[in-house]
């Protein structure tokens, strides 16, 4: 009977013969072409700042829910300069200050383009 714990009852295993030369992986075949690869992934262009509309003065109101345009203005971000639809943004006190969106990859506060409040509210929860 043999024992993983007790080496000395374990059966011989098979050495191979001094003649014989020790195994070798076989050589490296290389990268496998893809027959269709597809097209390459082109780089979303930086949008140009001439492009984005000058914002808006918003009046925002006390507790109040708008949709708004908002675009990040922090050079060197990758979503500088492009405007993004914000369905659902909540005006606080009304005071703009405490009004915010915050880009993701940055972030940094955005620059509000638009905001049009929501007719109806939304219902709270």
């Amino acid at each position: 009977m043999t024992s993983p714990l007790n080496p000395e009852k374990q059966p011989a295993l098979d050495t191979p013969d001094s003649d014989e030369l020790p195994w070798t992986p076989p050589e490296d075949p290389g990268p496998i072409d893809d027959p269709d690869p597809g097209p390459e992934p082109t780089p979303d262009p930086t949008p140009d700042p001439s492009e984005v509309p000058d914002p808006e003065t918003i009046a925002w109101e006390p507790q109040t829910w708008y949709s708004a345009t908002v675009v990040c203005r922090t050079s060197g971000c990758p979503n500088e300069n492009r405007v993004v639809d914000v369905p659902l943004v909540y005006s606080n006190n009304g005071v703009a200050s405490y009004v915010q969106v915050v880009d993701g990859t940055c972030g940094k506060r955005s620059q509000f383009l638009t905001a049009t409040k929501l007719d109806p509210q939304p219902e709270e929860e």
